[in-house]
């Protein structure tokens, strides 16, 4: 392999969950030599600073840098380790996660076959004290089942609702008909390669994560494509202007390329689990940049990329508590995306319902 793919770990108080991300790396079936694998400590107090360096220390593929001040999010780190990169490749994990075994290969191999600046997978939620998996969404038919016989996978989208009222309600009444561009939504289908996402949109209606794709260097270097300050939505603006702006992109519906462990018991909640005020705010946010990185595509584009985030954005406000003034600057938001974000009657009847919804519980609120 002439090639080596970057792998970056931003890490702060990843606790006992580290070293088995960790490992799912230098395990890989592509071979440890073939990586870089840079883990960047945001000033963690927990031992994971220790841990990062007896690895670098062990592994001639790891790199250990430490931040001198805590960024208050992964947004940091992850730029930090793109910028200390050297490989031809770069790809992402959360250390409290998983690579399944060949994760990089598989992916390496796509890229290099269709001759794509980006390639990803699907990846499992693992319910870890619930004792279930979910297959991520999407839209194309799957055969994972031959691909993984021993496995037994529960079905996700968006909303976390079922699959026909996803089908057969949701989805079509936020985006209207399938966007059947390129390949067809009747049968179960392995590989979608695309030379730009016009060809494809609906793969905009995916979960927007970093970690289950493989980026080719130019495509994040030559585009300047780096992480928003963002607690909550920094993954959303990065998987977005990656997959407008790369020039061929593979997709592998049948390949399980991630494992993404969902901890939810109060004692061990990852910061984007916790709800409050500051993610909801963030979020939005991330919605109004990506929005703007929309800008001269087609409408298909500019509504597949975000109104499915606005559903889960308004499923999150309505199961959580705010105070008056909570709700108020969420409005606010919701306004400013509202002015940007209207390419048609659906998005405006969206947006509608979500202002007006926030303003009745403003409204209706004894603070």
């Amino acid at each position: 392999m002439d090639d080596k793919i970057s792998i970056i770990l931003p890490i702060f108080n990843v606790g006992p969950h580290l070293r088995g991300g960790i490992d799912s790396l230098i395990n890989q079936t592509i071979g440890n030599e073939n990586l870089e694998i840079i883990m960047v400590n945001d000033c963690s107090t927990d031992g994971s600073d220790k841990i990062i360096d007896e690895y670098a220390e062990k592994y001639d593929c790891c790199r250990a840098i430490h931040h001198e001040t805590n960024s208050g999010g992964a947004h940091t780190p992850r730029n930090t380790g793109i910028e200390a990169s050297t490989g031809d490749y770069i790809m992402f994990l959360d250390p409290d996660d998983r690579y399944t075994p060949d994760a990089c290969e598989t992916l390496y191999n796509a890229a290099k076959k269709y001759d794509a600046q980006l390639a990803f997978g699907r990846f499992r939620r693992i319910f870890e004290y619930g004792g279930y998996v979910q297959k991520s969404y999407s839209p194309y038919m799957d055969d994972l089942e031959s691909a993984y016989p021993d496995e037994t996978f529960e079905s996700a989208n968006f909303l976390d609702i079922p699959d026909v009222i996803w089908d057969n309600v949701v989805e079509r009444v936020v985006y209207g008909k399938t966007l059947e561009v390129t390949y067809p939504r009747d049968k179960p289908i392995d590989v979608i390669h695309v030379d730009n996402i016009e060809q494809e949109p609906d793969l905009l209606k995916m979960q927007p994560s970093v970690w289950c794709k493989i980026y080719k260097r130019e495509l994040i270097m030559d585009n300047n494509i780096r992480f928003q300050p963002f607690v909550s939505g920094d993954d959303m603006a990065f998987t977005l202007e990656g997959l407008l702006n790369a020039k061929g992109i593979v997709y592998l519906n049948n390949f399980i390329s991630y494992d993404y462990y969902i901890r939810d018991l109060p004692e061990d909640k990852s910061i984007t689990n916790t709800v409050n005020v500051r993610l909801l705010d963030e979020l939005m946010e991330s919605y109004i940049y990506c929005r703007k990185c929309t800008e001269g595509f087609s409408k298909e584009v500019q509504i597949v990329s975000l109104n499915p985030h606005l559903l889960h954005w308004m499923h999150t406000w309505k199961n959580s508590p705010f105070t008056k003034e909570e709700n108020r600057l969420l409005l606010k938001k919701v306004n400013r995306l509202k002015k940007i974000h209207q390419p048609d009657m659906k998005t405006k009847m969206l947006l509608s319902s979500m202002t007006t919804a926030i303003e009745s519980s403003i409204y209706t609120s004894k603070e």
